[in-house]
């Protein structure tokens, strides 16, 4: 009988506006923020996906932004519009100064983990918070945005005020995670979403440093704990981040230079992704094609399945499944 390993797999959104099940409670809990501090609805929601499709990864149903909301922030999201907040220009535009009482207006959340670890069984419970500076960048842009020109300006500008900013959402964010990890999470994906906004100096500054910390930190904490980063858009600076930053797993988009597979093998990291999420909106065959394409790529190397960004809201459910199909009948050699 031959040895095989069957890769796991699971999808960055996969709780979420492409699943009647979830349009149903949403329908119902209009309030976005809400619906992340209610640990019943929460924990459903974050089980549909594993009702569905027996994912082997259950993702907490939460967002990123709930750091600038525990650190006074006015935090709103907007029917067709997404989050929006107030801008904010110093550390004298948050309250940072009590870190408890921060962690304790997103409290339920964890109460939403421990319901998740009670129901998990074998399956493994993600936690996760946003990179520092991808949260910095909605704090300081006040919501999403296409030119980034606030978030640019005011890292060239006003340095010192950004990068004392960093350090309190950095901080924070080690003590949210770790907070997860008590109460069941046994892995944390830090989402470092705007990684490709920044280069030389900076990028080692905004991101390498900040998330460097943040590994160091919680494994301290927990030794047993499994870390994911995901510095999206990276491009050659893949290999700077994987050579800083400890990682159990490293998530690539499609930006990645080709030694990073060598380069994760060497330092026995899983590789994460990362078919495109655009490629769910298209046929069956074609979905089926570019799965089996990315099984391929990573054959090599360990491998977690998954997407290069988050499920798109008109994704198809037939498509899904058909991805989950592809992945579950590949097999690879031990």
């Amino acid at each position: 009988m031959k040895n095989v390993n069957k890769v796991p797999i699971w999808f960055m959104r996969q709780a979420g506006r492409y699943l009647p099940e979830y349009m149903e409670i949403r329908s119902k809990n209009p309030d976005f923020l809400q619906l992340c501090f209610n640990p019943e609805l929460a924990s459903e929601i974050s089980l549909q996906p594993i009702k569905r499709f027996d994912l082997d990864f259950i993702i907490l149903f939460s967002d990123i932004l709930v750091i600038p909301y525990a650190l006074g922030q006015n935090v709103h999201f907007l029917k067709n519009h997404g989050p929006s907040l107030n801008c904010i220009n110093s550390k004298k535009d948050i309250n940072y100064l009590n870190f408890k009482e921060c962690l304790r207006k997103i409290s339920n959340i964890f109460e939403t983990i421990k319901i998740l670890s009670s129901k998990k069984g074998t399956k493994n419970l993600i936690g996760f918070c946003g990179g520092p500076f991808t949260v910095l960048n909605y704090m300081i842009e006040g919501g999403t945005s296409k030119t980034h020109s606030k978030i640019k300006k005011f890292v060239k500008e006003k340095k010192k005020e950004a990068l004392d900013l960093l350090m309190i959402v950095t901080e924070l964010s080690i003590e949210y995670l770790k907070m997860q990890i008590d109460n069941g999470a046994n892995y944390v994906q830090i989402f470092e979403s705007w990684a490709g906004l920044l280069e030389s100096d900076e990028y080692i500054e905004f991101i390498v440093k900040p998330n460097k910390l943040i590994s160091q930190e919680i494994k301290k904490h927990s030794k047993g704990i499994k870390i994911i980063h995901f510095p999206r858009g990276s491009r050659t600076n893949y290999k700077t981040f994987a050579e800083e930053v400890y990682c159990d797993v490293l998530s690539l988009d499609h930006s990645y230079p080709q030694e990073m597979l060598s380069l994760l093998r060497e330092k026995n990291v899983t590789v994460q992704g990362n078919l495109d999420p655009k490629e769910l909106l298209g046929g069956a065959k074609k979905v089926e094609e570019k799965t089996k394409e990315v099984l391929e790529k990573f054959k090599s190397n360990n491998h977690i399945f998954n997407l290069s960004h988050g499920i798109l809201p008109k994704t198809k459910i037939s498509n899904i499944e058909t991805v989950i199909k592809v992945v579950r009948e590949h097999e690879t050699p031990k």
